[in-house]
């Protein structure tokens, strides 16, 4: 099995487990030239990530958060706390002591969107990273609505990609039969299957793109972020009706 590394994006604190053989499909570098950019510290440019060991400490996450300056990001204090979170969905809190600034990267789940755990008043409280922006940057979620990620990536949570819809609609958009067919990830040069996924969203989490992009690739038959996408079924058929 290839060794697996974390690409690291330090605008939204996304994580993504990778290998050297998908990067090199993503970006277009040779593996060596990835190597060199992963032991250099060198920012991937055409994804904005970093390599990083699956074991890297939290304490690098949150350099590497720290250091990437975004001009237009706004910050705002969440209420009866130390803490802050941007418009681009970033969180940091000041130390009580010292008003050193931390940068906090929130934590996935397999089921949900990015947690994370504040401290507000005398109490820590979990919620889910996405609702504190758009609480603090749009306003109150209206009654039997629920916030959503617009582009279908539930850990870009960047203030213009949160939207409020029903959560029955919700799951209607997310139930639909394209939505819910497993996809292959193939080489574009070779054909080789790189990634199976059960459907377009678990496609979208694990590739830091947005649900149009995987959707054009599949409907057009044509490359997207380097590699060619085509359902389960339709590579079936394929190898079964092939001369």
């Amino acid at each position: 099995m290839a060794k697996q590394f974390i690409l690291f994006d330090p605008v939204t604190a996304e994580r993504k487990i990778v290998t050297y053989k998908l990067l090199a499909g993503m970006t277009g570098r040779t593996v060596e030239s990835l190597k060199d950019s992963k032991v250099k510290g060198w920012k991937l440019k055409s994804l904005n990530c970093y390599i990083l060991d699956v074991d890297t400490p939290i304490s690098v996450y949150r350099k590497l958060l720290a250091k990437e300056v975004i001009p237009n990001e706004v910050w705002r204090d969440i209420p009866n706390s130390r803490w802050q979170v941007s418009s681009y969905g970033r969180y940091r809190s000041k130390t009580p002591r010292t008003g050193k600034i931390i940068y906090r990267v929130p934590h996935n789940t397999k089921k949900s969107s990015y947690m994370i755990k504040i401290r507000i008043g005398n109490e820590g409280k979990s919620c889910r990273a996405h609702e504190k922006v758009f609480e603090l940057f749009v306003g109150e979620v209206p009654k039997g609505h629920v916030v959503y990620h617009k582009n279908g990536n539930k850990y870009d949570n960047r203030v213009e990609n949160l939207g409020v819809i029903t959560r029955n609609k919700l799951v209607e958009i997310q139930a639909t039969p394209a939505q819910r067919k497993p996809i292959v990830q193939m080489d574009k040069e070779t054909g080789e299957i790189l990634a199976e996924y059960r459907s377009i969203e678990a496609a979208v989490d694990a590739n830091f793109t947005a649900r149009n992009t995987i959707k054009r690739g599949l409907e057009q038959n044509i490359p997207t972020i380097g590699f060619i996408w085509k359902y389960e079924e339709q590579v079936t058929d394929e190898l079964l009706y092939a001369e």
